[in-house]
């Protein structure tokens, strides 16, 4: 499959790394690059610019929007969502676990 054809949005970066593995996606080398800086480094894209995100990877800022949308998402702001969405669940649950860690024991009855 090639990055011209239409993919469905992924719910979370899960579903993204399984879609882009199932579906065989391959990407110009430039849109690989950014690709794979995404999802090495979330927060880049999360709170980041087309601007500075392009100047990270070394791409033009249309390059990674172009990514954006070779990934299934309407825009790069939709990207942006996406990360930021994937971040704060990332920081909910290690949050919970870390509570649960340091809550006191239950106990025995």
């Amino acid at each position: 499959m090639n990055s011209e054809e239409n993919l469905k949005r992924p719910n979370d970066l899960t579903e993204l790394k399984a879609m882009i593995v199932k579906t065989g996606l391959t990407l110009p080398e430039q849109q690989e690059r950014a690709a794979r800086m995404a999802l090495i480094n979330p927060e880049l894209i999360a709170f980041g610019t087309v601007a500075s995100v392009a100047l990270k990877c070394s791409v033009s800022p249309s390059t990674v929007v172009r990514v954006a949308t070779a990934l299934g998402f309407a825009s790069f702001r939709d990207f942006k969502a996406f990360f930021r969405q994937h971040l704060k669940t990332s920081r909910l649950a290690e949050q919970s676990i870390n509570t649960a860690r340091h809550a006191p024991p239950i106990p025995n009855r």
